[in-house]
């Protein structure tokens, strides 16, 4: 039984891949699908295909950057240096320690590049451990490139002078709680323990706290394909995995605090479970519904409010209707409706075609459309659900 369920992860592994080299060699290439296998299980497999498919998610592809220079000379760079220092444990156990050594030396200039190129970032302590995974998934050149757009767009609010970014979108944690559990709300709020545990989660986009790489880079193509938002929705679904813990024992801050800081680190964190309800959860109570809760969105806020959702979601519609209501998609120039195929679609890919959905209306730089509603559906010729 052992053996023929391995041979049914491989079977399934082959047709996803077979499906994503498909979605690649389309002119235009189709990052609407990219987005849709980024989310959907599994990922994208592995590091040759994130190489190819993390450019068209950030929008880099055809971009080039020119290295700056002296980046070492940088105000941040001994700070940079401290932290890079300590992220030995970060690196594969099995690498010897010259190219360990070698790494840690490209993942500065990584770092200080960035910093470089854009005086109005500030570095900040967990900034490093987003750098690493692309680096180790991507290599140093390609890292430039999407760590550079990564910063300027989902990490902009946390490489601001101040916290008060990063609080605001931490405001929204309680909220996106309180919609599936308002008991669970109410205990933590009398435990006074506030949002702050899950800063480390946030700013480190939870490499940090995961401690296998390939869990990261899963995580991180998720992430890639989504509102820069997923990042404290996924928070939330840790938090209710948790509640019963949290919620047994004293209602005091100290013990809440730790049983929710380590609520992250579980050896058998259930990944794809967690991404799955992050999506459901994203799809029922979008940002915008949440917005007068965890208060107005600030207006210079990036990463916020240039991802709007346009209300996709909460309506549940399809990508032609949203345009064609915007005027962005004439009336005729929309193809004839399509009767959808005769099939049982599993959860977990209705749960990426839709989060896929409302990431083109918010995505980095994403101009692509479907073009009917039929488009959204998972290639069943190609992919062999589990």
């Amino acid at each position: 039984k052992l053996t023929m369920s391995k041979n049914a992860v491989k079977s399934r592994h082959r047709s996803k891949e077979a499906a994503i080299l498909k979605a690649l060699c389309k002119v235009p290439v189709d990052v609407v699908q990219l987005r849709k296998f980024a989310i959907a299980p599994d990922g994208l497999l592995n590091n040759d295909i994130r190489r190819q498919v993390w450019p068209y998610l950030l929008n880099t592809v055809r971009q080039e950057l020119d290295k700056p220079q002296n980046v070492r000379s940088h105000r941040e760079c001994q700070q940079v240096l401290l932290d890079v220092n300590r992220s030995g444990k970060r690196f594969p156990p099995d690498l010897p320690e010259d190219r360990i050594t070698e790494l840690q030396d490209q993942l500065t200039d990584l770092i200080l590049s960035v910093l470089t190129l854009h005086p109005e970032l500030n570095y900040y302590q967990g900034y490093h451990d987003i750098c690493i995974t692309f680096l180790l998934a991507c290599g140093p050149d390609l890292s430039l490139l999407l760590v550079d757009r990564l910063s300027t767009h989902h990490l902009r609010d946390f490489m601001d002078p101040t916290m008060n970014s990063t609080t605001h979108i931490l405001n929204y944690l309680i909220p996106i709680l309180n919609k599936s559990n308002p008991e669970l709300v109410e205990y933590i709020a009398k435990s006074e323990v506030g949002t702050t545990f899950a800063i480390s989660w946030l700013i480190t986009w939870y490499s940090y706290v995961l401690r296998n790489q390939s869990d990261i880079e899963r995580l991180y193509d998720f992430f890639l394909s989504c509102n820069p938002l997923m990042p404290i929705y996924f928070a939330a679904q840790i938090v209710l995995l948790n509640s019963s813990q949290i919620m047994t024992g004293e209602c005091e801050m100290s013990r809440v605090y730790q049983v929710l800081l380590q609520s992250a680190r579980q050896p058998t964190l259930p990944l794809e479970y967690l991404i799955s309800k992050s999506s459901d959860s994203f799809i029922l109570f979008p940002p915008s519904s949440l917005a007068r809760e965890a208060a107005q969105y600030y207006k210079n806020n990036l990463a916020v409010s240039t991802f709007c959702d346009y209300a996709l979601v909460a309506r549940h519609e399809t990508p032609d209707v949203v345009l064609r209501r915007r005027g962005i998609y004439p009336d005729d120039k929309l193809p004839k409706k399509q009767e959808a195929p005769v099939v049982s679609l599993k959860q977990s890919y209705w749960n990426a075609s839709r989060t896929a959905a409302l990431a083109v209306s918010g995505a980095v730089g994403a101009v692509v459309v479907a073009a009917s509603s039929l488009d959204w559906l998972p290639d069943f010729d190609l992919l062999v659900l589990p």
